[in-house]
Order: C-alpha cells, then structure tokens, then sequence
C-alpha cells in the first residue's frame, strides 16, 4: 500500500524556527501527548483512517468499517472516471494526469477488497463448522491494514481538486536541484555535488499556474514531530544546521520549502505557479501557539494557507467537469488580437453548421468536422470568449486570411470574410446590421454583442520592439512576416492574441525562456482550435498550399 511521508521538523529547523523544548513541552501537556517517546494509547502517529479510531479499541467491526472504506474508494474512482471520460470527449486525454492518483486508489481499494474477502471466506468456514460466528470476523492484520489507510488523505485530495479549475495533474512529482553535502558535512558548491530534488505536488491547478498541497495532518501530530525533532538524535544543533535541510525528515516547513522551489524551477505562460497549502484538519487559530507560528512561518514565505474554517463542501465532479478541464483558465484583456487563423475559423463553412461529407474532403477538414459534431468551436469557445471585446488583427493577417478566402473559399465564406473585416459594400454597414446578414450565413444564434467588423490595425515593428524586451529579437527572427506583426504587436499592446498556432505560441515561450534576463512576461496568447476553409472541390484540389499552416 502507497504510504504518505509523515511531516517531521529536524532538530535545527526547532530552534532555527524559534521553537524551544520547554515551550514545546507545555504544548505537549496541554493537548494531552506524552512526553515519554511514544504516543499515548488515545493519540495515533499516522495520519490514515486510524485517526478516527483509537488503536485501543478492539471491539470495532473491521468488516463493516471495510465496506464503508470500499463504497467510499468505489465513489473516488468513479468520479475519476467520469473527469477522464469528459477529457476524452473533450479531445484533451492527454492534457491532464490523473494516473497517478488513481493508480493509488485503486492500490488501496486491492487491500480493501482482500480483507472483505478474507472475512467472508472466514464467516463461511465458521458457519460450515456449525461455530458460532464471531461479531467481528475479521482478523487483527486486516484491521490494522484498514487502519493505515491513506484513503482518508486521497479523498481529501480529490475533494480539493473539485474545487480547483483547470487540472493539468494530481499527485505529481516537480524537481529542482540541490547541493549535496560531502560526507564530512561540508556543502559541494560545485556543479558535480549538484542532485535533484523532488516534491509531490497533490493537484496542479490553474492550468499550471497554481501548485496545491493538501495536508491531513493534526494538530497533536505537529507537536509531537517538533518534541522527536527536538530531542531525538544524536548530532548537535551546529552540525544539524551545517546539513542541507532537505536531507533530514521531512517536516512541514521542509515541504512548504520544497514546494517553492519546485515552483521555482517552474515557469507556466512566463510566471511563477503560486502554492497553496490546505490544511484539512488545523483551525485557523490552533490551540498551540507553536502551530499557529509555523502557519504563519509558512504564510511568510509566500505560500496561501488554508485552514479547516477555509473548507468548502465539496460539489459532485459531475456538476463541474467544465470547470476541472484544462485550458478555461486564461484572464483576457478587453481588447483581443486575432491572428489569421481565429479569422479563418470566423469564416470558415465548417464553424456554421452541418458540412456534408465530400470525397475530395483532405483528412484534416474530416478531423474538424468531427470535432464541430461533438462541440460547435463559435458558440462553446469563441464566442463566449469574445464576448462584448473590442476585435483588432494586424494588416498583414487580414491580408493573408484575404488571399486564402479568395483562392479556396466558397461564396459563404467570402461573403463572412466581408462582413468580418469590413469589406466592400459591408463598409457602411452598423454592427447590428453586419450581425443580422452573418446569422443568415450560421445554423448557429450570433450573439447580439459581438463586436464587428474587426479592426484592422497598421503595426510599426521598429517602433513595437523598442519597448519589448531584448528576447524579442530572438522571437523576431524565428517568425514569418505575418507572424512577426501578429505577436510582437500583441506582446507590446499587451492585448491578448488569440490563435490555433499552437506550434508558434510554444515557440516563442521557448526562445524568450532560453534567452531571460529577467522576469520579463512574453505576449499573452490564448489556444483554440483550428477551422480550416472548407472551400470548392476545384479550387481545394489545386490550392492545398494555401491553407494555413501552423507554422513559424
């Protein structure tokens, strides 16, 4: 059975933290733990299902307390099931790693599931006997397996992650590098003494950008880790303090620092993830004031902390699948920037409603349209995204998106690509009159505060880059003409870019991540997916140049 790392606090963080034995001595008394070096027969050591039974009592019916465990792990794995299936459904499998998690439940419903077996098969041979059946017939190796459980935690895990949004991962590992000491004791400041280090991070949230660990821990247990950190060992304070903390028990304060340095080492859209720490089982104002200085230790690093009063119920997942999924959890700003593939995918026949099947279909307009079959682009994703925003694209965007209208586009979507940039005779037109001629072209309701027609704004490169970072020489010279307008002109606005050139967006993180010389944050983009033009059979089969290509 996968087992949690308790927390533990190594003699020198005790009194580098200004935690002093005597003090921890009277904390130990007032919560009613012993001082003798072992728990007391009401106070368990792990935090597990036996934190709600005290190891004293015999009498409780493993049996009964297995089927709850069993029920409880069915309802985790189902739930679990039912996000993977939405992801499925989504095209985004393989965005989020669930994996990790499940496995681990599904580990602890294996231990579960054997002793309801065993006790079944021991009812059995004592009725065939004609004994009379025991009130409890589970044996006391079951019990203890059951009561060291990390079922409690895994559900308190999930719980939390119900009430996150755009889940990436839960319960996965994120590393940086450390300084391993000599065996002397001495720290290596050389690259070869370097090694990795590791944190769990529980749930990675905020599609990356927030790093949750959910802590099971109880009071009692924090006080009892700091009085065996402080009296148990036997190397001095001096030599302690000479140690890489990390190598000593790990403790809460040694996993909050983990946790910022695996954040550290992390950048998501050009930031930092934020950490929070979620303590189930801990008041906001602890009994201990001992406890109550390491939250607020914890607080001063930089981490959110929540406590018990900070618990919401948790909703069923099948009431917030949306929100668990990734990529919902981009803050736009009012203005947007569309490159030319968000303008085609404006236009495009396939984003209006139902296209018949053709033979002449490439394999990449049979791939969208089944995915407009399962989830319409314009009214699940565009649109509400767009909302009342002002809309700008570049010059050079709309000229590209232009050509490849006229060259493959059918009448609709020429007529789309007119009423979306202001072409033609739609030049006088009002917004309202431009919406009403776009929802005869549209199975679909064009939403009343749309803002059309897009405008079209002539960019100064020279002058964009002046105010830009010195990485955007790099991005600059890795980009086509149209790109190079699209991105430094958003980047420098400041105004969100939205694109289905995922390809590039990666791109250009990369190269201004390789090239940082401070903490500068690169252009804002927002994915989507890609809508090519369906187009005429003639003109497709002798244009497929003229499609648009996620490139640089």
């Amino acid at each position: 059975m996968a087992s949690i790392p308790h927390d533990m606090l190594t003699q020198a963080d005790s009194q580098r933290n200004g935690v002093q034995p005597d003090a921890l001595h009277g904390a130990m008394a007032d919560l009613d733990i012993s001082t003798n070096g072992s728990a007391t027969p009401t106070e368990t050591t792990v935090t597990s299902e036996a934190t709600s039974i005290t190891e004293a009592d015999n009498e409780i019916d493993g049996h009964a307390l297995a089927l709850d465990m069993q029920q409880r792990c069915r309802l985790l794995l189902d739930e679990l099931e039912q996000l993977q299936a939405h992801l499925k459904d989504e095209g985004k499998e393989h965005s989020a790693e669930l994996r990790a998690l499940k496995t681990e439940v599904q580990s602890e419903m294996r231990v579960i599931d054997k002793v309801i077996c065993d006790a079944s098969l021991k009812t059995a041979a004592i009725a065939n006997t004609g004994t009379q059946i025991a009130k409890n017939p589970s044996n006391p190796r079951g019990i203890q397996s059951l009561h060291s459980s990390n079922l409690s935690f895994f559900t308190a895990v999930w719980d939390t992650a119900k009430k996150c949004s755009g889940i990436l991962a839960l319960r996965r590992y994120f590393y940086w590098h450390g300084r391993k000491p000599h065996i002397n004791g001495k720290v290596s400041t050389s690259a070869l003494g370097r090694k990795k280090r590791s944190a769990v991070v529980d749930i990675v949230s905020q599609d990356g950008l927030e790093f949750v660990k959910v802590s099971t821990i109880l009071e009692k247990r924090i006080i009892w880790d700091l009085a065996k950190a402080g009296w148990v060992g036997s190397d001095s304070s001096e030599e302690a303090e000479q140690s890489d903390d990390d190598d000593g028990p790990g403790g809460i304060l040694t996993q909050a620092e983990g946790l910022l340095k695996a954040s550290r080492e992390t950048r998501v859209r050009y930031r930092h993830p934020t950490v929070r720490l979620v303590f189930t089982r801990i008041s906001r104002t602890p009994r201990s004031k001992e406890v109550a200085q390491i939250l607020q230790q914890i607080r001063n690093m930089g981490i959110i902390v929540q406590t018990s009063e900070d618990i919401l119920d948790s909703p069923p997942v099948a009431d917030v699948l949306d929100r668990l999924a990734p990529g919902n959890c981009y803050s736009l700003t009012d203005v947007l920037n569309l490159d030319c593939t968000v303008l085609l995918a404006f236009v495009s026949d396939l984003s209006h409603g139902r296209v018949e099947p053709q033979d002449w279909h490439n394999g990449m307009i049979s791939t969208q349209r089944e995915m407009e079959a399962k989830r319409p682009l314009l009214p699940s994703k565009l649109w509400p995204v767009c909302e009342s925003r002002k809309l700008v694209c570049t010059k050079e965007a709309a000229t590209r998106m232009q050509e490849i209208s006229g060259i493959i586009g059918t009448p609709a979507e020429k007529r789309r690509t007119a009423l979306l940039l202001g072409l033609n005779n739609t030049v006088e037109m009002t917004n309202e009159q431009i919406l009403e001629e776009f929802q005869t072209l549209s199975e679909y309701k064009v939403p009343a505060n749309w803002r059309l027609p897009v405008e079209v704004v002539d960019v100064d490169l020279a002058a964009l880059k002046s105010n830009l970072p010195p990485s955007v020489e790099k991005v600059s010279e890795a980009l086509s003409d149209m790109n190079r307008s699209v991105f430094v002109y958003g980047w420098a606005s400041g105004f969100t870019t939205l694109s289905s050139n995922r390809a590039v967006a990666k791109d250009i993180e990369s190269i201004i991540e390789e090239n940082r010389t401070s903490d500068e944050v690169g252009p804002d983009i927002w994915p989507c997916s890609l809508r090519s033009l369906v187009g005429k059979e003639k003109e497709r089969r002798g244009a497929q140049d003229m499609l648009p290509v996620v490139s640089s």
